[in-house]
């Protein structure tokens, strides 16, 4: 059986549903039994909302990973916390779930939920679950750091992103020479928003290496469009919530 990547938080939302866009990510990774959210999303209210109308038991995930400290991935933790009664491990940047103040970038989990998270650090690769990895962290020019999945499914693969803010260049080229191939399937975010046609050309030269592209979240309408620009109408597909690729 496949690997099956559900979005379940994103800016767009698919139409004639009762799903919501809202600023920030989340998708449900599915693999031989094991579920794992790939990121929070920002708002509690969005994540539990959404959860609800695509039918996802909190109670049911395994495991969550949070792969970079931006509110926009790991705002919702609360969310879902809240819906649960066991604890869960829980993949994220160090005290990024620490004791929020207006200085820091940590972000609030409720006294009645902080018991319910079980904090693992992000270092080194590692195997969450067979054919389940994590990257160290790659860092754009201003110094964020992120983390990103990689989803095994027999020979093919499928690389997610949870914000994409450093050109991905660096840890396609080290999925290559970890797993011998290149991704399959890139899912998720490259942060294009605000950048200038030359940079999207950078990006969209970059990602043309993998056949099946699914961009979302802050790419930006302009983003979206030098991509396809540059790699054609159909080399770049949404990946709304409640859009899901079975790999």
């Amino acid at each position: 059986m496949g690997a099956k990547i559900t979005c379940v938080y994103d800016e767009g939302s698919k139409p004639a549903t009762s799903l919501i866009g809202a600023k920030g990510t989340s998708m449900l990774v599915e693999k031989d039994g094991k579920r794992i959210l790939f990121n929070t999303g920002l708002r509690d209210r969005y994540l539990v909302h959404n959860m609800e109308h695509l039918e996802i038991d909190a109670a049911t995930i395994d495991m969550v990973v949070v792969s970079q400290s931006n509110p926009c991935d790991s705002g919702a933790l609360n969310g879902l916390l809240k819906l649960r009664e066991q604890p869960i491990d829980v993949y994220c940047p160090t005290g990024l779930y620490g004791n929020r103040s207006f200085l820091s970038r940590s972000v609030g989990i409720s006294d009645s939920n902080k018991n319910k998270a079980v904090f693992h650090d992000i270092g080194e690769w590692m195997e969450l679950a067979p054919g389940i990895h994590l990257t160290p962290y790659y860092y754009d020019a201003k110094g964020y750091g992120e983390t990103f999945m990689v989803v095994q499914s027999g020979s093919r693969i499928a690389l997610l992103s949870g914000r994409g803010s450093c050109l991905p260049d660096k840890v396609i080229a080290d999925v290559k020479e970890r797993f011998g191939k290149y991704p399959d399937a890139f899912i998720g975010p490259v942060m294009l928003e605000k950048k200038k046609k030359p940079v999207a050309k950078e990006y969209a030269d970059t990602l043309s290496v993998i056949p099946d592209l699914y961009i979302n979240h802050c790419v930006g309408r302009d983003g979206m469009v030098n991509l396809r620009v540059n790699l054609g109408l159909e080399g770049v597909s949404d990946f709304y919530v409640g859009d899901s690729y079975t790999l």
